[in-house]
């Protein structure tokens, strides 16, 4: 059985999801947040945001992984998304992970089967995504992470 995680990035914290099964037939085993210390300065954030992720991974036993990161054609970049997204690179680079992807919209929704049209749809909660009972509790950042969670279990 593949373990997958799904990793989306925001200026002040990291929403990820950990599945386990396969991309159309899986189970959520955990969907959660860290949340960027304020008080440290970013190198040591970019160093709590490493570890803690380092620890959800060996935990987990995760083999997989997806990063929702930046659009290259953003209106905004976020310098603080993109360091944290860079040091998660890095991280999964060095890991136990055995295969993961960088995914923007168009991969992970090809490696989800479905229309690159109909991922908004979904984060944004106007659709459900394989009918996941829980799907319109969950805020955009952990769609997305579990999106992109289900996307590595079909690497």
């Amino acid at each position: 059985m593949q373990t997958a995680i799904g990793i989306r990035v925001n200026p002040t914290q990291v929403t990820y999801c950990v599945l386990t099964g396969t991309t159309n037939q899986f189970e959520i085993k955990l969907i959660d947040k860290i949340v960027n210390p304020k008080s440290l300065n970013v190198p040591e954030q970019l160093k709590f945001i490493r570890s803690t992720l380092c620890d959800i991974i060996n935990e987990n036993h995760v083999n997989l992984a997806c990063i929702r990161v930046t659009e290259s054609n953003a209106q905004q970049v976020s310098v603080p998304r993109i360091y944290m997204e860079g040091v998660i690179q890095e991280l999964i680079a060095s890991s136990t992970v055995k295969r993961y992807f960088i995914g923007q919209i168009s991969n992970i929704s090809s490696r989800l089967g479905i229309d690159r049209a109909d991922f908004k749809p979904y984060a944004n909660g106007q659709k459900v995504f394989l009918e996941i009972e829980i799907w319109n509790n969950l805020s955009l950042e952990e769609r997305e992470s579990l999106m992109a969670s289900a996307s590595a279990l079909n690497l």
